[in-house]
C-alpha cells in the first residue's frame, strides 16, 4: 500500500514539471471532452425518451437545448470569476456539479425534472468551458499555443462522435438512462485530473467583484433569441414573440451602458477594438451554428429514415470526427504559409458546400452521399478552429484572459446552442404541420414512410440550407477580420487593449 502511494505522489510530482503544460491541457481537456460530449450525447436517445415520457419533440428538445443554453449563459460570468477567484477553483467547482447532476439526470422520473437537471449539468459545463483555452494559452509558451489548440479542436471533434458512438452502445445495452454514467465516469476523472494537476495561480490584484447586474443583463440579453426562436415555432412574429426580440435588444443595450460606467465590468469593452477579436468571435459563432445541424439532425436521419440502430447512428458521424482531428493537428505546418483569416474562411467555406451536400440526402443515401460531404465539413472544422482560436485569444492580456476566453466560448456556445434550437424548432414545426408530431415516438428499428418521412426530410434540407447560408455570413466576416493578428503586448503598448 505505501508503495501504491508513493508512486501515486511520483506520478502527481511529475505533472508539475517542464511538462506541466501537457498536463495541465490533459486535464483541461478531460472536462472539455465531458462538456462537449455532454452537448449531442442525448440525441440519440430523443426516440427512446420520446417513448418513454410519452411527448413529442417540441418538449424533448429542450433536453438538448436547455443544456446549451445553460451552458452558454454561464461562460461570461463564469470567465469573470476565474480572474476573481482563480481558474483551478472554478473549473473544479464546474467538474463537481457535472459529476453530481449527470447522477440527478440518471434518476430522473419525469422529462421536465429530467430538463432541469440538463440546466444544473449546462452550468457545471460553463464553469468548466470558460477555462479551457484560458489556461491553454497561459500554460504554454507562445511557439506550442498552435499545437495546443490543434489538440483542442480534435478533442472537440472526438468527443462528439466518441459520445455518439458510446452512447448507440449504452442505450442499446441498457437505456437511454445510461448514456449519464458515461459522464458522470468522464467528469470524475477530469474531477480528479484538475484537482491533483492543474495551479491555483494569482488572483486579479486588489478587491475584486462580480458585476452582478451586467451578469444578469447578459444572461437576458443571451436567453431572449432562444425563446424567440420558440415563440418563431408557434406563431410566426406574433405581439409576443416581437416583444421577446425587443427585450433582448433593450438588455443588450444597458449590458453595454453598465459595462462602460462599472469600475470592474463582466466584460472588458476595450476588448472590441481589436479587430481580431471581434471577428474572431463572431466567425466562431457562426461556424458552429452552422456546423451544429448535422450533429442534431443525422443521428435523428440514422435512425428514422435509414433504420439504423442507434450505435451504427453513431458511428456514421466518426469520418466527420476523423476529418476534423486530422486536419487539425496537420494545420499547425501551414500555420506560417497561411494566415488565420485565410484558413479560417477556407474551412467556413468548406462547412458552407458540405451542409449544401447534405441537403440533398433522400430516403436511400448511399454512404457516398453522406460520408463525403461529413468529410469535407470535418476539414472546414479542422481548417477552422484552431488559427481562430489562437489568433483571437493571442493578442488578450493575461488580466483579461480568462474573461476573453470566456466571450469567445460563449460565442461558439451561443451558435451551437442557437443553431440546435433553430434545427429541432424546423424539424418540430415540419413534422407539426404535417401532421406527424409523433414521427420520434415510433417503434425502435421502423422507418418514417407516407407524410411522416416527407415532412422529416423537407424541415432536414431546410435546416441544412439555412445552415450554409449561416455559414457564408461568417465566412464574410472571416474575411474582415487584420491578416496578421497582433500581440497582446503591441496591443497593450498601444493602448488597443487593457
Amino acid at each position: 500500500m505505501n508503495q501504491i502511494i508513493q508512486k501515486i505522489r511520483d506520478f502527481w510530482s511529475g505533472t508539475q514539471g517542464e511538462n506541466h503544460c501537457w498536463w495541465a491541457l490533459a486535464a483541461v481537456e478531460c472536462g472539455n471532452f465531458v462538456v462537449y460530449m455532454d452537448g449531442f450525447i442525448v440525441t440519440l436517445a430523443l426516440p427512446a425518451m420520446a417513448r418513454h415520457f410519452d411527448v413529442g419533440l417540441p418538449i424533448l428538445k429542450w433536453v438538448v437545448v436547455a443544456y446549451l443554453l445553460a451552458v452558454t449563459v454561464t461562460l461570461l460570468p463564469a470567465g469573470r470569476l476565474a480572474d476573481i477567484w482563480g481558474r483551478k477553483r472554478i473549473v473544479v467547482i464546474g467538474m463537481s456539479v457535472i459529476f453530481i447532476s449527470a447522477w440527478l439526470c440518471m434518476l430522473a422520473p419525469t422529462v421536465k425534472i429530467l430538463i432541469a437537471c440538463r440546466v444544473i449539468q449546462g452550468i457545471g459545463g460553463g464553469l468548466v468551458l470558460a477555462n479551457v483555452m484560458a489556461e491553454i494559452t497561459a500554460v504554454f509558451p507562445k511557439q506550442d499555443q498552435r499545437k495546443a489548440m490543434a489538440v483542442n479542436a480534435s478533442v472537440l471533434a472526438l468527443s462528439q462522435v466518441t459520445g455518439l458512438v458510446l452512447g448507440g452502445l449504452f442505450i442499446v445495452q441498457f437505456g437511454w438512462r445510461s448514456l449519464f454514467l458515461i459522464i458522470l465516469l468522464v467528469s470524475l476523472l477530469g474531477l480528479i485530473l484538475s484537482i491533483g494537476i492543474l495551479k491555483l495561480r494569482s488572483r486579479t490584484q486588489g478587491r475584486a467583484s462580480l458585476d452582478w447586474i451586467g451578469a444578469l443583463l447578459a444572461i437576458g440579453a443571451t436567453s431572449a433569441p432562444f425563446i424567440f426562436v420558440e415563440e418563431l415555432s408557434k406563431n410566426l412574429l406574433n405581439p409576443s414573440s416581437l416583444l421577446l426580440l425587443a427585450v433582448g435588444v433593450v438588455a443588450l443595450l444597458l449590458f453595454v451602458f453598465v459595462e462602460q460606467r462599472v469600475r470592474q465590468p463582466l466584460l472588458n469593452l476595450s476588448l472590441f477594438r481589436s479587430r481580431a477579436f471581434t471577428c474572431g468571435s463572431a466567425s466562431a459563432a457562426f461556424y458552429f451554428v452552422s456546423a451544429v445541424s448535422c450533429y442534431f439532425f443525422l443521428p435523428l436521419y440514422a435512425q428514422l429514415v435509414l433504420g439504423l440502430s442507434p450505435v451504427m447512428a453513431g458511428v456514421l458521424l466518426i469520418p466527420l470526427s476523423v476529418a476534423i482531428t486530422v486536419t487539425s493537428l496537420t494545420i499547425g505546418r501551414l500555420g506560417n504559409r497561411f494566415s488565420a483569416r485565410t484558413l479560417s474562411t477556407i474551412g467556413l467555406l468548406c462547412v458552407s458546400v458540405a451542409l449544401l451536400g447534405l441537403s440533398s440526402l433522400g430516403a436511400n443515401a448511399s454512404s457516398t452521399a453522406i460520408i463525403a460531404p461529413l468529410i469535407l465539413q470535418g476539414m472546414g472544422g479542422g481548417l477552422f478552429n484552431p488559427p481562430n482560436n489562437t489568433a483571437t485569444l493571442n493578442q488578450v492580456p493575461p488580466e483579461n484572459l480568462s474573461v476573453a476566453n470566456g466571450f469567445l466560448s460563449t460565442s461558439r456556445n451561443f451558435g451551437q446552442a442557437i443553431g440546435a434550437a433553430i434545427a429541432a424548432t424546423l424539424l418540430a414545426q415540419g413534422l407539426s404541420a404535417a401532421g406527424a408530431g409523433d414521427a420520434l415516438a415510433g417503434a425502435a428499428g421502423v422507418r418514417l414512410s407516407g407524410f411522416q418521412l416527407e415532412a422529416f426530410l423537407s424541415a432536414q434540407r431546410s435546416a441544412f440550407q439555412l445552415a450554409a447560408t449561416l455559414g457564408l455570413v461568417g465566412a464574410v466576416i472571416s474575411v474582415l477580420r487584420p491578416r496578421r493578428a497582433p500581440t497582446a503586448a503591441s496591443l497593450k503598448s498601444s493602448g488597443t487593449a487593457q
